[in-house]
């Protein structure tokens, strides 16, 4: 018996979505190298930590949060490409670069280490939802843990252009010192509080023991709104205090996607029933509902990569 289910116009709708992207990416699959992307620079900023920027002249604005799916390879293998959040999208005039930040963890990461100066990259995207900006000047409270500092510099970035007196808190770290990177940067956007799990510099510490620790001791505002990106139980404990504090937020998910636009269904996530948002930044196209209504799963790709922290149903998710 069939569980889940999607209204037939919309499963076709999606399906003609995805035959034309499937379509592109065959094309661009055998020896078609986008000229669109072509590589400025690829440059090494610590530790297996790589900043990419290349040329986008003429390709959609991408919001903050969004990803792209890069193809790592001239071969068949990896075969898949990888997901990367957008750092930053810097348009002056007619020129557009667009800056990707990411950390080499396997055969694809390394591969996209190594490309050269004006050499094409093979890029689809950009796909999913992105974070909403507020127009308030609640304090604004950035968590994230390693390369999750990528998707959130932009959001401080634009926070501040926005708003050059709004306090932004940076909460960043990582298992070891010299895994810590970014730091100089983030702190021409706001105060940056650094953590590490072993102690060896900053706060002794994971992500949430910190911002606990900061609300405890009365060093973050009452009240404020929280974007994060990190692993799902760092995620997690970030919506414990959310409940036990009184803050909103949003977070950024770290997954695998082998697709990028809902075809392959290698992204799934749980979500709870009575916390969806749904609204016309996030319109959720790939909800999958139980027939007796008390379960629904969303893919990362589609409805995501960015949530509300509390939409997630952390304990299924981590379980």
């Amino acid at each position: 018996m069939n569980l889940w289910y999607t209204a037939p116009r919309e499963q076709e709708v999606e399906r003609g979505k995805i035959q034309g992207i499937y379509e592109r990416s065959v094309v661009v699959g055998k020896n078609y190298m986008d000229p669109r992307y072509q590589i400025l620079e690829n440059l090494k900023v610590s530790y297996n930590y790589f900043k990419i920027k290349l040329t986008a002249p003429g390709t959609p604005v991408p919001k903050l949060g969004q990803f792209y799916q890069i193809r790592c390879s001239t071969t068949t293998d990896p075969l898949l490409r990888r997901p990367f959040s957008v750092h930053r999208f810097v348009q002056l005039g007619n020129i557009a670069h667009l800056e990707i930040l990411y950390r080499v963890a396997g055969k694809g990461t390394e591969w996209l280490s190594n490309r050269k100066k004006h050499e094409f990259l093979d890029i689809l995207g950009p796909f999913g939802n992105g974070f909403i900006l507020d127009e308030g000047n609640l304090p604004l409270v950035i968590v994230s843990r390693g390369i999750g500092i990528a998707p959130l510099y932009a959001v401080g970035e634009e926070v501040r252009k926005r708003d050059n007196k709004r306090e932004i808190f940076i909460l960043m770290g990582a298992r070891l010192k010299e895994r810590v990177f970014y730091e100089s940067e983030c702190k021409s956007l706001g105060k940056v509080f650094i953590y590490t799990d072993d102690g060896s510099t900053g706060f002794h510490g994971r992500a949430p023991d910190l911002l606990l620790h900061l609300l405890q001791e009365k060093k973050l505002p009452e009240k404020f709104t929280l974007c994060a990106c990190g692993p799902a139980q760092m995620l997690k404990e970030l919506d414990e205090l959310s409940v036990r504090f009184g803050f909103r937020g949003q977070v950024a998910m770290e997954d695998r996607m082998g697709c990028g636009f809902g075809a392959c269904l290698s992204c799934v996530c749980p979500l709870r029933v009575s916390e969806i948002v749904i609204n016309e930044q996030w319109e959720k196209p790939a909800l999958q509902w139980s027939e007796d209504g008390t379960q629904v799963f969303s893919l990362v790709c589609k409805d995501g990569p960015v949530y509300d922290l509390n939409e997630v149903d952390w304990n299924e998710w981590t379980a």
